[in-house]
C-alpha cells in the first residue's frame, strides 16, 4: 500500500516537472497607453515562407484566441490589418512583423505569433510575448528598463512611440543568445533615436533554439524519475 502511493507521488511529481521544463520563457513588454507594440518574429526560409501565419492572445478561459491571420501568398509580401493589428508578413526576409496601435489596459495578457495550420496545432514562432499596459503618461517612463533620457526640466515632449521596450534575458545556449541579441530593438522620440538593427541568419536556428531547452529539461527530469522509480523499489524489496 505505501509502495503504491509512493508510486503515486512520485508520478504526479515527475508529470509536473514536465510541465514546467516544457514552458517557453516571456518576453515582457511596457507600455503606456496610447503607444505601439512592435514585435518582429523570425520565419524559417524555405519551411514556413508560404504559410499562413497568425497573431493569438490568451483569453481567460486558458485557450489562444486568433486575432488577425495573414493569406498565402507564394514569395510575395502579405499585410492584413484587423482594427489596430496590422501583420506584414515578408517570406523573402523571413519575418513577420506585427503592430498594434493605441494600446489600452484591456489589451494587457500574453501573445504569440503562430503558423496557422488548423486542424494541426499552431506552431510557435516566437517566445510567449507578455504585454503589460500601464497608465502613465507618454512622457513618463513606464518601467526601470526604459533607457536613461537626459533632458532640461522644462522641456515638454509630446506623445512618442516606443517599440521592444526590454531587455532580452541573457541565456546560456548560444542560440537562443544570438538569437535575442540580434532581435530588433528600437527607441524613438524628438531629438533622440536609438536604433540596434541586426537580423541576418536570425531564423536558421529559431526551431532548435526553442526546442533543445525543452529536450534537455525533460531528459534531466525522466533521469531523476528512473533514478527515483529504482530507489524505490529497491526500498520495498524483501
Amino acid at each position: 500500500m505505501r509502495s503504491a502511493r509512493l508510486g503515486r507521488l512520485l508520478w504526479m511529481l515527475f508529470i509536473t516537472e514536465i510541465q514546467a521544463a516544457t514552458e517557453l520563457p516571456e518576453e515582457k513588454y511596457i507600455l503606456a497607453e496610447g503607444e505601439t507594440l512592435n514585435v518582429n518574429c523570425p520565419v524559417t526560409v524555405g519551411v514556413y515562407s508560404n504559410s499562413r501565419k497568425a497573431w493569438q492572445k490568451l483569453n481567460r478561459n486558458g485557450k489562444f484566441q486568433t486575432l488577425a491571420i495573414t493569406e498565402r501568398v507564394s514569395g510575395q509580401v502579405s499585410k492584413v490589418q484587423v482594427g489596430k493589428i496590422f501583420l506584414t508578413d515578408e517570406p523573402s526576409e523571413g519575418m513577420l512583423h506585427v503592430q498594434m496601435t493605441n494600446v489600452q489596459a484591456e489589451d494587457s495578457g500574453l501573445y504569440r505569433c503562430v503558423i496557422y495550420q488548423p486542424p494541426k496545432d499552431p506552431i510557435i514562432l516566437f517566445y510567449p510575448v507578455r504585454l503589460v499596459v500601464t497608465n502613465y503618461s507618454s512622457g513618463t517612463p513606464a518601467s526601470a528598463e526604459t533607457p536613461t533620457q537626459s533632458c532640461s526640466p522644462t522641456t515638454t515632449l509630446p506623445p512618442t512611440t516606443t517599440t521592444n521596450r526590454h531587455r532580452p534575458r541573457p541565456r546560456t545556449v548560444r542560440t537562443v543568445t544570438q538569437f535575442l541579441t540580434d532581435f530588433t530593438t528600437s527607441l524613438s522620440s524628438p531629438g533622440l533615436k536609438v536604433t540596434l538593427t541586426n537580423v541576418t541568419d536570425i531564423t536558421r536556428d529559431t526551431e532548435i533554439s526553442l526546442i533543445l531547452p525543452a529536450v534537455c529539461g525533460l531528459l534531466s527530469k525522466s533521469l531523476v524519475f528512473i533514478v527515483l522509480f529504482v530507489v524505490t523499489r529497491m526500498s520495498f524489496t524483501p
